[in-house]
C-alpha cells in the first residue's frame, strides 16, 4: 500500500520500519469515489496518471488502487468493494456516507507508533490491518467517520517495510486544509508532530486541496465543491510553506525526516510562488531553497538555487536587498563546496551592494554575511 523510504536513524533496526522518534509526516491522500473506478478516473483526469494495484481491504469492506506521488507519498483511489463482505462494524474514512463525484476525500499521515500519540481530537482507536504480507495499525472512530469536519488525518503506523510502488511522473507539492476553526486545526496538528507540506487557513466550510507536479504542469485534486485556490489563497500558502521552512531552519538539530522536510517545504514554497509571485518572490525563494541545501551540506544543490536567484535578478525587476541576499547565498554555496577565493569573492560583492542599503535591509543583508563559514 505505501511507498517504502529509508529509516530515519543510522541503527540497524531489524527490519523495523520506522524509529522510535519518527515524527509524523503524509503517507498518502485518499481520493474517494461511488465505485473505485470512478475514484481511479478523477485521478487519471485530474492528474493525466492512473493509479494501479491496491487489493482489497477484506476487514473493512473496502478495495483501491494507488500510484506514486514522489517524497515517500502516494495517492490513493479508494471505494466499497461491491464483491467483498459487509464488515461487522462501519467502515473506514466515512466511505459509508459517501456520495457524489469522486473526489480528494482524506489523508493519512504515518509516524513510528500511533499508540503512543495523543491527538487534541479523539482520532479513533488503534485497530491493527494486515493485506498479504503487509501489516500496520491505523486509528479508526468506531462510527467510521471523519473528524473535524473532515479535515483530520488518519494516522498509521506500519509495522513491516511495505513493497515499492513504481515511480510515476507525478510529484506531490503541498496540501492546504480549510476549515473555520484554524486554531483548532493548527493545535491537531502540532499535537501529532506533523512536519511537511501542510498548511492551514480560515474558511466558512471545511475542505482539502492538494497541489501536484504532473507531465502537464500544475494540478489540483479538491474536495467536492472546492475548485483551484483564488490567487490570494495560494500567495497565503506558498507564504506558510516559507515560514513552515524556516521553523525547520530554526533547529540545531534535524534528523532525516525533518531535513526532508525542510527541503520539500522549500521547494513547494517556490512552487507556488513560480504561479502566483512576482520576481521578487521567485528570486526570494531561490535563496531559501539555497540555504536549506546549503544548511544541510548540499553544496552543488546550494550552488544551482543561488545562480537561479541571481539570474532572476540579472533578467527581472526586483527587490534591491535581493541581489544582495543571492550574492550571500552564492558565497555560502561555495563555502560549503570549499571554493574559498569563490566565497569571499561573492561575499563582498554582497557587502558592496548592502552599503547603499536602508538600515533594516542592511543589517539583514550584513547579518547573514556575519554566519558564512568564511575566514
Amino acid at each position: 500500500m505505501s511507498v517504502a523510504a529509508p529509516c530515519a536513524c543510522d541503527l540497524q533496526c531489524s527490519g523495523q520500519r520506522y524509529c522510535a522518534d519518527m515524527p509524523s509526516v503524509i503517507d498518502h491522500l485518499v481520493v474517494a469515489g461511488s465505485t473505485l473506478t470512478e475514484a481511479a478516473a478523477a485521478i487519471e483526469s485530474t492528474l493525466g496518471v492512473s493509479p494501479l494495484g491496491g487489493g482489497q481491504h477484506a476487514r473493512m469492506g473496502t478495495h483501491n488502487q494507488v500510484v506514486a506521488t514522489g517524497h515517500g507519498t502516494y495517492l490513493e483511489a479508494i471505494a466499497i468493494d461491491p464483491s467483498g463482505a459487509t464488515p461487522d462494524r462501519p467502515r473506514w474514512f466515512g466511505l459509508d456516507e459517501f456520495s457524489g463525484p469522486a473526489a480528494l476525500h482524506h489523508w493519512v499521515v504515518r509516524t513510528s507508533d500511533v499508540a503512543a500519540l495523543s491527538p487534541s481530537e479523539n482520532l479513533g482507536e488503534v485497530t491493527p490491518m494486515q493485506r498479504g504480507d503487509l501489516t500496520w495499525r491505523i486509528g479508526i472512530p468506531a462510527d467510521g467517520r471523519l473528524r473535524a469536519d473532515g479535515v483530520a488525518p488518519s494516522i498509521i503506523s506500519w509495522d513491516v517495510a511495505p513493497p515499492l510502488l513504481p515511480d510515476s511522473p507525478l510529484r506531490f507539492i503541498s496540501l492546504t486544509l480549510f476549515h473555520p476553526d484554524v486554531v483548532r486545526v493548527r493545535a491537531l496538528l502540532e499535537s501529532i508532530d506533523l512536519i511537511g507540506p501542510v498548511t492551514v487557513q480560515a474558511d466558512l466550510g471545511p475542505g482539502l486541496i492538494a497541489a501536484f507536479e504532473t507531465p502537464d504542469g500544475p494540478r489540483f485534486l479538491t474536495s467536492d465543491g472546492l475548485g483551484e485556490p483564488s490567487l490570494d489563497r495560494e500567495r497565503q500558502i506558498a507564504m506558510d510553506l516559507f515560514h513552515a521552512t524556516w521553523r525547520l531552519l530554526d533547529l540545531t538539530e534535524r534528523d532525516t525526516d525533518q531535513a526532508a522536510a525542510m527541503v520539500q517545504c522549500a521547494l513547494a514554497s517556490l512552487w507556488h510562488w513560480r504561479r502566483v509571485g512576482a520576481p521578487t518572490q521567485w528570486a526570494i525563494g531561490e535563496w531559501q531553497c539555497s540555504r536549506v541545501h546549503a544548511v544541510l551540506g548540499d553544496g552543488a544543490a546550494a550552488l544551482a538555487h543561488a545562480q537561479r536567484a541571481l539570474a532572476i535578478c540579472d533578467a527581472e525587476r526586483v527587490d534591491e536587498f535581493v541581489p544582495a541576499s543571492a550574492h550571500e547565498a552564492m558565497a555560502r554555496a561555495y563555502a560549503v563546496l570549499g571554493d574559498m577565493d569563490a566565497a569571499r569573492e561573492q561575499r563582498n560583492l554582497s557587502y558592496r551592494i548592502a552599503v547603499d542599503l536602508d538600515d533594516e535591509d542592511r543589517d539583514v543583508i550584513e547579518h547573514d554575511l556575519g554566519t558564512l563559514p568564511i575566514d
